[in-house]
């Protein structure tokens, strides 16, 4: 799934529970997670869309070219969603349930205007 949108509150959210706990603050960060919720903070709508891709490729096109923001592993009951604060889906993606690793890759470390949601892959260590 790739897609142009316009995060209302300019923070996108990767979750894996229906009932999921959001974090509470950034804490300076560019994303910030709990067991079953990631956010990432992106491009202010005023300053344009926002390329918001999840995949579970990671022999996609363009990644080298990003930077790492965040490796994370989020709890999951099947499936992963992307969602504006405001519960707004802009994509889903299967899973095992139990935990997942997600790699958050962007174009920039503090307001991306790219930002790819990289599902899968070896154990980070």
């Amino acid at each position: 799934m790739s897609r142009l949108i316009r995060p209302p509150s300019s923070v996108l959210l990767l979750v894996g529970r229906e009932d999921f706990t959001p974090p509470t603050s950034f804490g300076g960060a560019p994303c910030a997670a709990t067991p079953d919720c990631l956010a990432v903070a992106v491009r202010d709508v005023e300053d344009g869309p926002t390329l918001a891709e999840l995949t579970d490729d990671p022999g996609a096109a363009g990644l080298q070219d990003l930077m790492t923001l965040g490796d994370v592993r989020l709890e999951s009951e099947g499936l992963l969603v992307l969602r504006d604060v405001y519960s707004r889906e802009y994509g889903t993606v299967g899973v095992e349930a139990g935990t997942v690793r997600v790699r958050v890759l962007a174009d920039d470390d503090s307001e991306p205007g790219h930002v790819v949601f990289l599902v899968g892959g070896p154990p980070q260590g």
